[in-house]
């Protein structure tokens, strides 16, 4: 009979069995990743202030691409959703109307920025604390994505008020070039000019319009991408703190790599889920009420405009501008969401 000659605990009691590597599981994962920063432990205007600067700062820097992705996403005939070439469009642009055409519509668009961002920021922390004081400690611990989630969702229902106006006069003027599209071949002199036509035919709601479709468009995105942040943060530490444990070395700048990470892959989730609404929004602001078709779009609503645009353009034309977004979007929330914690950081001591 074969005996087994291997020793079990049993057979030699003193014996200290050999000690695995530990795993990134869930403890170690929680071990591993920085407490978070509360509005509760951050001086607030400070963090409005400095919110505000750093915010304006990348959406400055990145506002001509967002002028060619409101131009590519604002194009009503089927051809041009054929994939058009980005830089031979900007060659073109910068051609015939100059460099300054980029960064038309700015100042409308920073006026919001200012407000809308603080607003956001702050309605985005309220969120987060009051989350944390309503939920069972256990829930809380379970529910990163949840928390990150509806606190991402106020906080752009919050910062619309203020967004939404400065977005109808910048996207009216990024639109608009010395010859004039089909649907706004009229040339406005800049945006007090723009501001004073809208309010003058349709009234403080005209700065309003497409609220509903903003909200739509950007509340389940904001949603999606903080959750994604909020929920991706945690389980890079644990990879990251794995490997400095396997390898017996530190990584430099740790907590910045996992925040650039995590707001990219976040940023991709959240331009992904809300392309088709971001169509819906920004042709719907471009609507004329002076003109009889655009008139007629407005009437019957979001559903007709969305049924117009896939029987003109298919299902395509709700994707339009989703490379250039992914361009704008992915870098520009790595930079932003590594930004945004140190700010909190600064703004806690």
């Amino acid at each position: 009979m074969a005996i087994d000659t291997h020793p079990t605990p049993l057979q030699l009691p003193n014996m200290q069995l050999p000690q695995m590597d530990p795993s990134p599981t869930a403890a170690t994962t929680a071990a591993s990743t920085p407490e978070r920063i509360n509005l509760s432990d951050m001086d607030s205007s400070r963090y409005a202030a400095f919110g505000s600067i750093f915010i304006l700062g990348v959406d400055s820097c990145l506002f001509p691409l967002d002028t060619i992705k409101t131009l590519i996403m604002s194009q009503r005939e089927a051809t041009f959703g054929r994939e058009p070439n980005i830089l031979r469009l900007i060659w073109r642009i910068a051609k015939t109307e100059g460099i300054a055409r980029f960064w038309r519509g700015l100042p409308p668009a920073v006026v919001g920025s200012f407000p809308g961002q603080a607003m956001y920021y702050l309605a985005y922390e309220t969120a987060q604390d009051v989350c944390a004081q309503s939920m069972a400690k256990e829930t809380l611990e379970k529910s990163v994505f949840l928390r990150g989630f509806i606190a991402g969702a106020c906080a752009e229902i919050s910062a619309g008020l203020f967004y939404v106006p400065a977005d109808v006069v910048a996207q009216r003027l990024q639109v608009q070039n010395l010859n004039g599209f089909n649907h706004n071949s009229r040339l406005y002199a800049g945006p007090i000019d723009l501001a004073k036509r809208i309010m003058r035919s349709e009234g403080l709601r005209g700065f309003y319009r497409g609220y509903l479709a903003y909200i739509g468009a950007y509340a389940p995105a904001s949603a999606v991408q903080w959750g994604s942040y909020e929920h991706s943060k945690p389980l890079l530490h644990g990879v990251l703190a794995a490997i400095e444990r396997k390898r017996s070395i530190r990584i430099p700048n740790r907590d910045h790599i996992v925040n650039g990470i995590s707001g990219g892959f976040a940023g991709l989730c959240a331009v992904c889920a809300n392309n088709p609404f971001e169509i819906l929004r920004i042709r719907h602001q471009l609507l004329d009420r002076s003109c009889p078709a655009d008139a007629e779009v407005i009437r019957r609503g979001y559903w007709y405009l969305a049924k117009s645009i896939y029987l003109k353009e298919g299902l395509a034309g709700f994707y339009k501008g989703l490379r250039l977004r992914l361009l704008v979007t992915v870098p520009g929330a790595m930079v932003a969401m590594s930004g945004y914690e140190t700010i909190k950081t600064w703004s806690s001591q």
